[in-house]
């Protein structure tokens, strides 16, 4: 319990300095310079009313009277109770019905490490397992122009979460993206038609595919897809994709020319259906086409988040219901 009201403006001073100084120790900088603007110390963020990260003159000579109002039994002190019913942020340091005391930190095993948010996924059963271990061993193999092994596992989540039955990848490479995919379709029942152009690639991703025992999931259309698109709209064509019969693609990744996404997204995204996700590669400000980004994210049938941008950058894109 502390109480306020008797202090003289010396100890307020001294209180709002510790506050400022705990903050700022708590918080990394921010990308870009500057203070940061993150939750930091709660008694700062209590104080600082326009939130600007530090307190000002008058925001520090305002600080006795907003005190004073969280003293809801007039009793002339604050209790850990009252504190804490008035954090900015749930119920105090520990969330929601209580947590650690005011002002105590995390303990030497408390905290959480970059290892612990970056463990390799857990196979639920046997396919899973050899499926892993494969990719493992693909990886060790030729490679070119292939997803980063979170960016798989992003692909695999977001497929299987949609449950998707039809799975449409241009661009096959040497296949990792596609063995992560089909992890996914094993679950939903689901097919993949990978698009690529260039045979040696395919030909590798065709060994690679049977190395993980998936090639019975995935079916590598060659050619141009530019132009190979195309045959999803052919009625006489036994990829045609009759989007009445829900036979509309579920999940749509592009992973290939990057100055091409604009033209597949014309193409294939009426063949996409609603709830149905767009998923481009390489979506950073190096790689990506400014006509694909602008058709994304100011479609306002679309809906589009940029993931994973501290690697290559992954976009996703909902075909709103």
């Amino acid at each position: 319990m502390i109480s306020l009201w008797r202090s003289a403006a010396p100890v307020w001073a001294a209180a709002m300095a510790m506050a400022v100084a705990s903050s700022f120790a708590q918080e990394p900088p921010r990308e870009g310079g500057g203070r940061p603007r993150g939750p930091g110390n709660p008694l700062l963020r209590l104080l600082d009313a326009d939130q600007d990260g530090s307190l000002s003159a008058a925001e520090i000579d305002g600080a006795a009277a907003k005190l004073k109002a969280l003293d809801k039994n007039a009793d002339g002190s604050l209790s850990d109770d009252e504190f804490r019913a008035a954090f900015p942020f749930g119920r105090g340091p520990g969330g929601p019905g209580g947590g650690r005391p005011f002002g105590q930190g995390r303990g030497p095993d408390d905290g959480v490490t970059a290892s612990d948010l970056e463990k390799p996924p857990v196979p639920q059963d046997d396919f899973e397992k050899r499926l892993l271990a494969a990719m493992d061993d693909i990886r060790q193999g030729p490679q070119f122009a292939n997803v980063s092994y979170a960016d798989g596992r992003l692909l695999r989540l977001l497929a299987e979460a949609v449950d998707a039955k039809r799975i449409v990848e241009i661009g096959t490479s040497t296949g990792e993206s596609a063995v992560w995919l089909a992890l996914a379709v094993q679950a939903t029942g689901g097919h993949i038609y990978t698009h690529e152009i260039d045979e040696g690639r395919a030909a590798v991703a065709k060994e690679n595919f049977k190395k993980a025992g998936v090639d019975e999931f995935i079916t590598i259309v060659m050619g141009d897809a530019h132009e190979t698109v195309k045959r999803y709209l052919d009625p006489q064509d036994p990829l045609f994709v009759d989007a009445g019969k829900q036979q509309a693609i579920d999940v749509l990744f592009l992973d290939a020319d990057k100055e091409g996404y604009i033209d597949y997204l014309e193409k294939l995204l009426p063949l996409v259906r609603p709830g149905g996700l767009v998923i481009a590669h390489n979506m950073n400000t190096r790689q990506a086409d400014p006509r694909y980004v602008k058709a994304i994210t100011e479609d306002p049938q679309l809906e589009t988040l940029i993931l994973l941008k501290e690697g290559t950058g992954v976009g996703v894109t909902l075909k709103k219901r």
